[in-house]
């Protein structure tokens, strides 16, 4: 049983290695008895006509010089194990920059509709009250964004309100502006 299992082994080594030689038929064990025969090894039989041809398809696996083209990767030889593949089936369509999205107050108008209609000073935290063109107020505090542009509150003042707005210039910079709304009480608007 032992004797197959080279047998076996020598025939798996020889196809993956390419070699037409081993794909001949094994060479003739020397007789019982013979001078060249080593001691311990097992006489006769298909088993050690493989363990013969195993130990000389690994000497010359060991004096095989390896150079750097060896682990160049090709298409048929040589892949990267670690290569990702998934790319390839997946459509990835047009790149979209997609900008933040800052939930703000007022989000369905653009700053120009809104009015500020009353500020609350005198306290640690001032408020402010925006009219969206709908006639619904809104208490904004400093820190909320307000708007479409999604304008930031950065001071509320006795008589206006400060907003700092980004902007994109030609060049495709991002730049902070900063924009005073006026107390506009109803009774200035007739």
């Amino acid at each position: 049983m032992r004797g197959s299992g080279f047998l076996l082994l020598g025939f798996a080594l020889a196809a993956i290695g390419g070699d037409p030689a081993a794909h001949a038929a094994p060479p003739k064990p020397p007789p019982k008895g013979a001078a060249g025969a080593k001691p311990g090894a097992p006489e006769g039989g298909p088993g050690a006509a493989a363990a013969e041809a195993v130990q000389q398809r690994l000497t010359i696996l060991r004096r095989k010089v390896l150079r750097d083209e060896d682990f160049n990767e090709t298409d048929d030889s040589n892949r990267d194990p670690f290569r990702s593949f998934t790319g390839i089936f997946t459509d990835r369509g047009p790149r979209v920059n997609v900008q933040q999205v800052v939930p703000s107050i007022f989000s369905k108008f653009a700053l120009e509709e809104l009015t500020l209609i009353a500020v609350i000073t005198g306290d640690a935290n001032p408020r402010a009250m925006f009219r969206d063109p709908s006639g619904l107020g809104q208490v904004i505090k400093r820190g909320d964004y307000l708007s479409k542009s999604a304008a930031r509150v950065t001071k509320i003042l006795s008589d206006r309100v400060v907003l700092e707005l980004a902007e994109v210039a030609s060049g495709g910079e991002t730049r902070a502006l900063e924009k005073a709304i006026l107390v506009n009480p109803e009774g200035a608007e007739k």
